[in-house]
């Protein structure tokens, strides 16, 4: 099996997502500096009071946004591929290094296109709703792994994401995702309305006369 370099943090970082990180224990420095060097992967896992589980998926540095002079490193990484996890080792480097089995994905099946329109259209209310504006949301329905594309975007909570992350089937993820952001849009929407009409309260007509009843 293949070894990486790990990064257990209490995030979960999906396929296509950026993920900028402030690196500045003096293990993750090194890490990231042999990174840089040989343009290599490392392994985000999401690591909290549960543990640290067994599947992950590696980021690579897209960006050196900037070095300090005390050692510490802002970067901008992408996710790209899942991992499952197997033996960690802490005695190969000052950082941890895992043995990992990256997992294969699976290729659009036009039988899950109209599910997809659906959740690319219920990401568009949300953004609508969160914004109150337009969106123009460029995302196909034939996106390879959709699912994770609009996980990247939104933010769905770590344990959700997570539950993404260990899903293996591309619809099965769509499901999920259709749910979380029939959520968000009835929550959303909600709260626009209620401030909305929070706005009004207690405001007259502009064309009220004294003598009418207001309404």
């Amino acid at each position: 099996m293949p070894e990486i370099p790990l990064f257990p943090l209490n995030v979960v970082l999906v396929p296509g997502a950026p993920l900028p990180l402030h690196i500045f224990e003096e293990r993750y420095k090194q890490m990231v500096e042999e990174c840089l060097r040989s343009e290599s992967e490392f392994g985000m896992v999401l690591s909290d009071e549960q543990g640290t589980r067994t599947v992950g998926c590696t980021a690579k540095i897209s960006e050196l946004v900037e070095r300090y002079e005390d050692g510490r490193l802002l970067v901008l990484t992408e996710g790209v591929r899942r991992f499952s996890l197997g033996e960690v080792h802490s005695d190969r480097a000052a950082y941890l290094v895992g043995e990992v089995e990256f997992i294969e994905e699976d290729a659009p099946r036009s039988e899950d296109v109209p599910l997809a329109e659906e959740c690319v259209a219920l990401l568009t209310r949300v953004v609508e709703a969160a914004t109150e504006s337009p969106a123009d949301i460029e995302i196909e329905p034939t996106y390879r792994n959709l699912s994770f594309a609009i996980a990247g975007r939104i933010d769905f909570g770590t344990e959700h994401r997570q539950r993404l992350l260990e899903t293996q089937s591309e619809r099965e993820r769509l499901e999920m995702v259709r749910e979380l952001l029939n959520q968000a849009v009835k929550r959303l929407e909600a709260q626009r309305d209620a401030e909305k009409k929070s706005r009004t309260n207690g405001h007259l007509r502009d064309n009220w006369k004294p003598g009418e009843r207001p309404g």
